[in-house]
């Protein structure tokens, strides 16, 4: 009889354990990690800041090793909203929309178009703080001002952001920029090109930096297409219609390819290209990016010496 009970009460253990031993997982893990007093996205900081909350709250009940990789999986990422966590050494360990990022150190971020994204981060304490910031939004693939919450938690920095559609006007880009800082300068005639597409589209922008009167100095726009093909370029209407990736610089550089490989953040690119303002072949740099598919480029030159030669074509 003793025997008897004791395996009843071993089965009735098991039992309980079958059906109340066990961590519920009736909802899936997003549910567990989405701010659950939110009906709505309509108030992104708040909803921002909750976010990162349940990150930080996952952190605190699974661990270290189950929050990175929770954060590392695509499934973490509901719509724009994403949780990136960095170490304590300021290195990123989880991002699951950009893991090219992760095991870099986040002061060397470039996400973000002529802002220390990165430093910004890094400066994140334990009462938290905002950054507003121009980037690549990867869902609309157009430049869109950014706001993102970070916050540091048992040394780690936790952090999500969300976008908000960009419309400056391009005049006003321009007129806070110097000539007397040609990159600065540079990057500015581009935004205000960009700036321009977003206002008026790109027929009208096509054609406003075809006309020579948008050249200014040595500076002008050219535009490309989402298969790399010319729609604007005053200084050269031949190139009008071409493909990009055909454009050969003096020195047999593969120029056109070069550029052709800017990013949503935007790239810098140095190569030897015949000045018309001189007639000689001298040094340039171009800053490109990519925005809604098109390509927008401008760039300036910077004489060298050694390398300057009589331009022969």
């Amino acid at each position: 009889m003793r025997t008897f009970l004791l395996i009843l009460l071993a089965i009735g253990v098991t039992a309980m354990c079958l059906t109340g031993c066990e961590r519920p997982m009736a909802k899936p893990m997003m549910d567990a990690v989405t701010p659950t007093d939110m009906s709505t996205m309509e108030d992104p900081e708040t909803f921002a800041v909750a976010f990162v909350q349940a990150a930080i709250d996952f952190y605190k009940m699974e661990g270290r090793e189950a929050a990175i990789a929770y954060y590392n999986d695509t499934a973490s990422v509901n719509g724009q909203w994403y949780v990136f966590i960095v170490d304590d050494t300021d290195f990123m360990v989880s991002h699951a929309v950009l893991p090219e990022l992760v095991g870099t150190d986040i002061k060397d971020d470039v996400s973000s178009i002529d802002y220390p994204l990165g430093v910004e981060i890094a400066k994140a304490t334990e009462e938290g703080h905002w950054i507003d910031y121009l980037a690549p939004n990867p869902q609309s693939n157009k430049l869109e001002q950014k706001r993102t919450w970070v916050i540091r938690y048992d040394g780690y920095i936790f952090g999500s952001g969300y976008y908000e559609p960009w419309h400056p006007d391009p005049a006003t880009l321009l007129s806070s920029a110097s000539k007397e800082d040609p990159e600065a300068f540079t990057r500015a005639v581009v935004l205000a090109a960009v700036a321009r597409y977003e206002s008026e589209g790109v027929e009208t922008t096509a054609t406003y930096y075809n006309d020579s009167t948008s050249v200014d100095e040595q500076w002008y726009v050219f535009i490309t297409d989402e298969d790399d093909i010319f729609v604007a370029h005053a200084p050269r209407p031949d190139f009008v219609g071409t493909d990009l990736k055909d454009v050969i610089g003096p020195d047999g550089s593969p120029v056109g390819v070069n550029i052709a490989k800017a990013t949503g953040s935007g790239l810098w690119i140095e190569y030897l290209w015949p000045n018309p303002e001189t007639g000689m072949d001298e040094q340039k740099r171009t800053w490109a990016i990519r925005h809604d598919g098109y390509l927008f480029g401008s760039g300036y030159y910077e004489p060298a010496a050694g390398n300057a030669t009589p331009e022969t074509n």
